[in-house]
């Protein structure tokens, strides 16, 4: 039975700078994470980081959310679901305040 899952296949070796650099731009602007991006490169999470921050600033894009700031989004989001009405809207505006628009 076959899968219809796709999975991205990872280089065996690590990217030519260029190469790495070229990815981390086009991953910025796809918006695919920093972690993804050494997966995909070879490179450094670190090396990544501070490149796609380059490339940010640069297009005027906005900051990737932090993992801690994804990781309280969703325990919010679990949270919700024993929640009553009152409760929800409450969270809801919480989240609208700390992760809405700029």
């Amino acid at each position: 039975m076959s899968s219809s899952t796709a999975v991205a296949t990872l280089p065996t070796a690590r990217m030519t700078q260029d190469a790495a650099t070229e990815a981390v731009r086009t991953g910025v602007v796809d918006g695919t994470s920093v972690r993804r991006l050494a997966q995909i490169t070879g490179w450094s999470v670190g090396w990544v980081s501070e490149l796609a921050k380059e490339f940010r600033a640069k297009a005027d894009l906005p900051a990737q959310p932090s993992r801690d700031e994804l990781d309280a989004l969703q325990e919010c989001i679990d949270a919700l679901e024993g929640l009553d009405e009152a409760g929800r809207r409450r969270v809801l505006l919480y989240l609208s305040d700390r992760f809405g628009a700029r």
